[in-house]
C-alpha cells in the first residue's frame, strides 16, 4: 500500500512537472481538468465520481473513451483500479494515442510490487510496437532502472544509453535524471561518453532485452499508423478509435489446467470471464476464438456490434476469474477480468 501510495503520488506530480510531461501541453476536455483539480485538493471520492460518470454515458466506441479511462486510472484511489483501467486500454485501444503510456504505467505499477520481469515486458512491448513513440527515452529509462535492480549492470548501462540519445534536447529534467542514473556505470568516463557511444551502436536504438521477448505477443498492426502518445493525463480530448485489434498469437497462449466448467454449475447471469482482445470485425473475433476453443479453452465472442469482444471461460467469483487470469499473465499476455453478460 505503501508504494502504491507513493507512486500514485509520483505520477500525479509529475503530471504538471518536466520529470513526466515531455510532450507539449494539448488541449484537454474541462471535465477532466475540473476532476484532476478535485483530487488535487484533496476531494479524491468527487474527481472519481465526475470520472466515473463520465465513462458510464459515453459509448465505448467514442474517442473519448480511452481517454477517460486513462483519467480514471491516473486518479484511481488504489493500484488495483488503476491497473485494471491501464490493461482496458492496452487491450482493447492499442492505437489510442493513450495506449503507449498506459504501458509504462503498468510497467511501474508492476515495479512499485517487486515484479521486475513484468514491468521489463510491458516496457519493452513500447518501441516494439510503438517504434514512432515519445515515450522511448522514457521506457528506456525506466528498462535501465530496472535492469540496475536486477543487478544486470551491462544492459542496464546499454538502456541508460538509448535513452540519453532518444531524449529530446527540451526534455531538460528527464536528460538529467539519465545522466544521474548512468553515474551508476562502471566509470565516470562511460558516463560522459554513453551519447556518442549509443549514437555508434545503432541509429535506431531498442531496449536491449527485448530480443528475449516473443516478437509478437500483442502487436499493433502494421499498416495503420501509430498516433502520437499520451505521455501525461494532458491529452487530446479526441483520441482515434482502434481501426483493428489486438492480435493475439494463440500459439503462445498456455494450456489450461483447469477443466470446462460444468453447465450444470452455471447459472444465466454467470458473472465473471477473462477478455484477451477486441476486434471491428467479427470475422477477426471468430478467427481468435475459434483458435482458442482448438486449444481447449471456452472462448467466445461477446456483443452484436464493435468491438466484438474475444473472453475466455465463465467463471462464479471475480477471485476464480483473477486465478484464470494469472494462468493467460504467465505465458506474458494481457487480459482483464469483466463482468461475463448472460447467456
Amino acid at each position: 500500500m505503501f508504494r502504491w501510495a507513493y507512486l500514485h503520488g509520483a505520477l500525479l506530480f509529475g503530471a504538471a512537472t518536466p520529470a513526466f510531461a515531455q510532450t507539449p501541453a494539448r488541449t484537454t476536455d474541462p471535465v477532466f481538468v475540473r476532476a484532476q483539480a478535485l483530487v488535487s485538493d484533496g476531494n479524491g471520492a468527487a474527481g472519481r465520481a465526475l470520472i466515473d460518470s463520465v465513462i458510464a454515458t459515453t459509448s465505448p466506441t467514442a474517442r473519448m473513451y480511452p481517454e477517460a479511462l486513462y483519467w480514471r486510472a491516473s486518479l484511481a484511489s488504489n493500484a488495483a483500479d488503476a491497473e485494471s483501467d491501464y490493461k482496458h486500454i492496452v487491450v482493447d485501444y492499442p492505437l489510442a494515442p493513450q495506449a503507449e503510456e498506459a504501458l509504462l504505467r503498468l510497467a511501474q505499477l508492476e515495479l512499485a510490487r517487486g515484479d521486475r520481469e513484468g514491468a521489463l515486458l510491458h516496457l519493452q512491448r513500447i518501441p516494439r510496437d510503438y517504434p514512432r513513440s515519445k515515450s522511448l527515452a522514457r521506457a528506456s529509462y525506466w528498462t535501465a532502472r530496472v535492469l540496475f535492480e536486477k543487478n544486470d549492470i551491462p544492459n542496464a548501462c546499454a538502456a541508460n544509453a538509448n535513452a540519453l540519445t532518444q531524449a529530446g534536447d527540451g526534455e531538460v529534467e528527464l536528460r538529467n535524471q539519465i545522466q544521474y542514473q548512468g553515474q551508476r556505470c562502471p566509470s565516470a568516463a562511460a558516463v560522459a561518453a554513453i551519447k556518442p557511444a549509443a549514437e555508434a551502436a545503432s541509429p535506431n536504438p531498442v531496449t536491449p532485452t527485448a530480443s528475449s521477448t516473443p516478437a509478437s505477443v500483442v502487436t499493433a498492426p502494421a499498416e495503420v499508423a501509430t498516433p502520437a502518445p499520451a505521455s501525461n493525463p494532458t491529452l487530446t480530448s479526441n483520441p482515434p478509435v482502434a481501426e483493428k485489434a489486438t492480435v493475439i498469437d494463440s500459439a503462445k497462449l498456455p494450456v489450461p489446467t483447469m477443466p470446462p466448467t460444468k453447465a450444470s454449475t452455471v447459472s444465466r447471469s454467470i458473472g465473471y470471464s477473462v477478455q484477451v482482445a477486441a476486434y471491428n470485425r467479427k470475422i477477426e473475433a471468430d478467427k481468435l476464438a475459434s483458435s482458442l476453443r482448438a486449444r481447449g479453452y471456452q472462448a467466445r465472442v461477446d456483443g452484436s456490434a464493435a468491438p466484438f469482444r474475444v473472453r475466455i471461460g465463465r467463471y462464479a467469483t471475480a477471485k476464480d476469474a483473477e486465478e484464470a487470469l494469472k494462468k493467460i499473465k504467465a505465458k506474458h499476455m494481457d487480459g482483464f477480468v469483466v463482468r461475463a453478460p448472460e447467456r
